[in-house]
C-alpha cells in the first residue's frame, strides 16, 4: 500500500511540475545544445552573406588570406586537427575536391583547423590525410566568423559571398558540394 502511495504522489507531483513548465523548460540539455553549436543551414536563397576576410597562417608558416582568391569559387574544409571523422574524410575531399578541379585558375580549396592546433598537429592532419591543398592553423576565430564548426565545408562563390555553409558532416554533404562547385564553375 505504501509503494502505491509513493508512485502516486510521484505521479501527480511530476505532472505538476511539468504542467508548470512552458516549452522553454521542457528540455534544457536540447537548448544547451543548441546554443552551444552554431546554426548552420544552406544557403538556399538568392541573397548570400559576405564572406568574411581573413588571414591566418599555414602550418609551413605561409600566408593563408582571403584576398587570395578574389574571383575565385573557394572551399574552405573546416577541420580538426585531430578529429576522427575530418581524418577520415580528408581523402575523399583531396580525390573529389582538389583533384577533381586541379589546375583551373578560377578555383581554389583550402583547410582551416578549427582546434587551433601547433604546426605540428596541422601537418599530422596533412599527413595523415594526403591532402594537398593549404593548411591554415589558429582558425577558431575565422570557423566562429563563417558560423561553423570543425568536420564542415563552407564555398564562397566568385562575388565573395557564402553560397554554402555545410549544416552536417563533410562525409555527408560531400557530393552535394562537388555538385554545387560544377555549376559555379560553369
Amino acid at each position: 500500500m505504501k509503494f502505491q502511495v509513493l508512485l502516486i504522489t510521484l505521479f501527480f507531483g511530476a505532472s505538476i511540475i511539468l504542467s508548470s513548465c512552458g516549452d522553454e523548460g521542457l528540455n534544457p540539455v536540447v537548448e544547451m545544445e543548441n546554443e552551444m553549436e552554431p546554426e548552420m543551414e544552406n544557403e538556399n536563397n538568392e541573397e548570400f552573406d559576405v564572406a568574411p576576410n581573413f588571414a591566418i597562417k599555414t602550418y609551413q608558416d605561409e600566408d593563408l588570406k582571403f584576398d587570395t582568391y578574389k574571383d575565385k569559387v573557394l572551399v574552405i574544409f573546416f577541420f580538426g586537427n585531430t578529429c576522427p571523422p575530418c581524418i577520415g574524410v580528408g581523402p575523399d575531399v583531396q580525390e573529389k575536391l582538389n583533384k577533381e578541379f586541379a589546375g583551373r585558375d578560377d578555383y581554389a580549396i583550402i583547410g582551416i583547423d578549427q582546434w587551433d592546433g601547433n604546426d605540428a598537429s596541422v601537418e599530422g592532419f596533412q599527413k595523415n590525410t594526403g591532402v594537398e591543398f593549404p593548411l591554415g592553423v589558429m582558425g577558431s576565430g575565422v570557423a566562429k566568423d563563417y558560423g561553423t564548426t570543425y568536420d564542415r565545408l563552407v564555398v564562397v562563390n566568385k562575388d565573395g559571398k557564402i553560397q554554402y555553409r555545410g549544416n552536417s558532416v563533410v562525409s555527408n554533404n560531400l557530393d552535394e558540394v562537388v555538385t554545387l562547385v560544377k555549376t559555379l564553375l560553369i
